[in-house]
């Protein structure tokens, strides 16, 4: 494998022996986990390890091979057409896989690496064009919210980590920047499949080149990919897949609710509620005794008796009678994943 040993961050190119110089150069906290990592990456070492999300299973620590990221990164540059020309917008930690994967993309195309921030608003004092950056949906949001001129400065955004709410979606719309829903996870070395947010209405996933896909009797989406060392990786998300590859993500096996027999989806149900619902929320099973498990929506918000009587309402008027959550929780905090989710086993505890 190319050892790829050298990598231009903010106009500067450092190579191994001069990396440590980077957080002299450029202070940040950001700076620091980016060396932290290219000392791994520059070691003799032919792995990296890094903890999962739980796509596949609970969250364990595992070991991705270099050169598995090496072709990620030429796999997404080759659909993306990336060349030693453009800048690229690091404002993910590389604690995550998200993150490292960026990196990793510069040091293969030779791109210009911009540390930016990984706040909420990573945007705020951005000023240099972007033609490459990995954003959550919350991120994203913000910028919509607070900066929408900044999305000028970008060609190409890929969101992943968690589902984007249908309203953020169409916020997308009239912006000229290319957005992009990935599908993928830590074992996949980040994307195997992208959805473009604006310019296509489609909701499917469409498998980047040199992925093939598959679902076990669960209905589970099962990966195949060669160049990234993938024999079969069983996913515990439920898809549906079309002959061409293509698929939509329906939810994951492990948190679908059979309620009197029912099988209710809480993704699903999340999105049909997400462009009504303006507080942090999120729908999960609870126990019941007769029916065996009963869907629940658990709000960030102050339960007052007429937001309760209105909340049901909605539930009424958006959802089918088999969907509609059987009782409501009022949060005072929801709580969080470190990769920005809803933490739902914490939440079935409080519940």
């Amino acid at each position: 494998m190319k050892t790829y040993d050298q990598i231009k961050i903010n106009g500067k190119v450092y190579s191994q022996r001069s990396i440590q110089n980077l957080t002299e150069d450029f202070p940040s906290a950001l700076s620091q986990e980016v060396l932290e990592f290219l000392q791994i990456w520059f070691n003799k070492e032919k792995t990296i390890t890094q903890q999962t999300s739980g796509s596949t299973g609970s969250p364990k620590i595992i070991k991705l091979q270099k050169k598995a990221l090496v072709a990620s990164a030429k796999i997404t540059g080759n659909f993306f057409e990336f060349h030693k020309k453009m800048n690229s917008l690091l404002c993910l930690s590389p604690n995550f896989i998200a993150g490292k994967m960026m990196i990793v993309r510069a040091l293969v195309w030779g791109m210009n690496l911009i540390l930016g921030k990984t706040d909420s608003n990573p945007v705020k004092d951005l000023v240099e064009k972007i033609d490459f950056s990995a954003m959550i949906p919350m991120q994203l949001a913000n910028i919509v919210q607070q900066n929408p001129e900044k999305l000028g400065l970008f060609k190409t955004i890929i969101i992943g980590g968690s589902a984007i709410p249908l309203t953020l979606q169409k916020q997308l719309l009239p912006f000229n920047t290319d957005f992009y829903h990935t599908y993928g996870m830590t074992e996949t070395m980040s994307h195997i499949a992208l959805r473009k947010l604006n310019g296509d209405t489609k909701t499917y996933f469409k498998p980047l080149p040199g992925i093939q896909l598959q679902q076990d009797k669960r209905s589970c989406l099962v990966i195949k990919a060669e160049a990234l060392g993938i024999k079969r990786l069983i996913t515990n998300d439920l898809v549906h897949l079309q002959a061409d590859q293509s698929f939509r993500v329906l939810g994951r096996w492990d948190e679908v609710i059979i309620s009197a027999g029912l099988k209710i989806h809480p993704q699903l149900v999340e999105q049909k509620l997400s462009q009504h619902l303006h507080k942090p929320f999120v729908v999960i099973g609870k126990a019941h005794e007769t029916a065996g498990e009963i869907a629940v929506l658990v709000v960030e918000d102050q339960a007052v008796t007429s937001q309760i009587f209105a909340y049901w309402q909605l539930l009424e008027q958006l959802l089918e009678p088999a969907e509609i959550p059987r009782q409501l929780f009022f949060i005072a905090s929801m709580p969080i994943l470190a990769s920005g989710k809803a933490d739902r086993k914490s939440l079935q505890k409080i519940i």
